[in-house]
């Protein structure tokens, strides 16, 4: 699991927050299963509210489909929110409210937190998760634990979202289940990865041996691959195949195809080996 932690220079110039952020760096770091990169992540975790910069990153990973955890530190208490607010604070609050949104979960560290996030419902996935920096309520290992614990939990609702959505967009063949829309979820899983330009090498292979073992019909895929708009793609993806994986053309249903489109996809490629999930 890549996993990207970003904290803004603003959030980061505060000591507390700082060491907020090294210390979960450093246990996280113990785990095998854990890899702290900003090249490829599979998830992303911002820290920091009332930050534009940190406004900008949720915007960005929710934009491109990437899974956010999103820790306010501290900073969606009651407290923070003006009672009487300006013009300016109430815009504000309306940036802070959007961010919080986009997340995939949001992380606060204390009971009073989770409520006014509760009442004010801006994300249904609140997790309480103590700052071990600040509180002997919970220990470094502990808090670092719980937090690999919910990127585990994050990660598997969005890839049960993503094909839950390509189900969804295949239900417009009427064909019931069959070789061709296994075929096409493949490739459309491909897509979702190329939107985040991280096509795992993984899925290539996967979608290799499926054409090389699986009977289908090339001008139902084809037709199916037309009304989809997928078509193109699909001819790109079959000529990346046929470089990595030899696949010739006797297991290709349509031509593929080597553009500068092409060229970009392949640029997508996440040829970085990548840990096994537990």
């Amino acid at each position: 699991m890549r996993v990207e932690l970003y904290m803004s220079k603003k959030a980061a110039g505060s000591p507390d927050y700082q060491a907020h952020l090294l210390m979960i760096q450093q246990y996280l770091q113990r785990y095998d299963e854990i890899e702290l990169s900003h090249e490829f992540p599979d998830i992303v975790h911002v820290f920091g509210a009332w930050d534009a910069s940190a406004h900008k990153k949720l915007e960005q990973c929710h934009r491109l489909l990437i899974p956010i955890a999103f820790s306010s530190l501290g900073q969606l208490a009651p407290w923070h929110f003006p009672k009487h607010p300006t013009p300016t604070q109430v815009l504000q609050t309306s940036a802070q409210k959007k961010a919080t949104q986009q997340a995939s979960a949001l992380i606060v560290w204390g009971g009073i937190e989770k409520q006014e996030m509760e009442k004010r419902k801006w994300n249904e996935q609140i997790h309480v998760i103590p700052n071990a920096v600040t509180t002997s309520m919970i220990s470094p290992e502990e808090m670092a634990h719980e937090t690999m614990k919910l990127y585990h939990k994050i990660l598997e609702a969005h890839d049960r979202l993503t094909h839950q959505r390509i189900r969804e967009k295949l239900t417009i063949f009427l064909n019931g289940e069959s070789p061709e829309k296994e075929v096409c979820h493949a490739l459309l899983y491909l897509r979702y990865q190329y939107h985040r330009r991280n096509i795992k090498k993984q899925s290539l292979q996967e979608l290799n041996d499926t054409l090389n073992s699986l009977e289908y019909d090339e001008d139902v895929l084809n037709d199916m691959l037309e009304q989809l708009n997928e078509a193109q793609f699909a001819a790109r993806i079959m000529q990346v195949l046929s470089e990595d994986y030899q696949l010739t053309e006797g297991f290709m249903s349509l031509n593929p195809l080597d553009d500068k489109h092409t060229k970009r996809l392949r640029e997508a490629v996440n040829t970085i080996e990548q840990n096994t999930i537990k």
